[in-house]
């Protein structure tokens, strides 16, 4: 049985996955749209293609983490230990990443680190690691 609160955080990450995909979709679909007018107000074609290479990079990078953040969530879910480790890792990273937006008060930077500190929190409790760990191997929930 998963507790509560692991399913919580895998629909969590589940979530961002998908806004970062479509994020990221979003990005890639507008860098030709930015790098056209670019090129047109510089009346220059270098300028348009650096923002169009940079638009299309930024944009799949944004949807690998988006593809990362899904499978952390499905990992999660399915109780693997890989998914509470990658869920971990990614919940630290963006901690790390809001905390400017903390240090200025920002609502949403508090909010979204608050729930990351709290989904690193809740996956290092030991009954929850013993959890993950237990349900990889049937004969470890007997003992």
């Amino acid at each position: 049985m998963r507790p509560l609160g692991v399913t919580l955080i895998g629909f969590y990450q589940l979530l961002r996955g998908v806004i970062g995909v479509l994020f990221g979709l979003s990005v890639l679909a507008f860098a030709g749209l930015a790098a056209k007018l670019a090129s047109l107000a510089a009346e220059g074609n270098a300028v348009g293609r650096l923002l169009s290479g940079f638009g299309h990079v930024a944009g799949l990078g944004i949807i690998v983490f988006a593809l990362l953040h899904l499978a952390a969530g499905y990992g999660i879910l399915q109780m693997e230990n890989w998914g509470r480790l990658l869920t971990l890792l990614f919940s630290a990273i963006g901690l790390v990443l809001l905390l400017p937006g903390v240090l200025h008060m920002h609502i949403f930077s508090l909010a979204f680190g608050l729930i990351n500190a709290a989904s690193i929190f809740y996956l290092a409790m030991p009954p929850i690691k013993r959890a993950f760990h237990a349900a990889g191997n049937p004969l470890k929930m007997a003992v």
